[in-house]
């Protein structure tokens, strides 16, 4: 994300991580920064920097919409003979 001056190359079968201390909440956008494909033009980048109390009201609000409830039916599986 050029805006935090990172920049990471992707390669393929490995995973890259990195981090940054956010001194401000903020909307920052970017673009893939290398032509890397036929959808180059279409590799947006947002990232939003929020305080401690937002993030932490929006993943109980995210387990709230989207965690599987416990009593889900689960699927048995079971071995077949060919």
């Amino acid at each position: 994300m050029p805006a935090f001056g990172i920049k990471i190359d992707a390669i393929p079968g490995r995973v890259n991580e990195t981090w940054f201390k956010a001194t401000r909440e903020a909307s920052i956008t970017g673009q893939c920064s290398e032509l890397c494909g036929k959808d180059h033009a279409f590799m947006p980048i947002a990232v939003r920097v929020v305080t401690e109390q937002a993030f932490n009201a929006w993943v109980d609000d995210a387990k709230k919409k989207w965690a599987r409830e416990d009593s889900a039916p689960t699927i048995s599986l079971r071995p077949v003979n060919l």
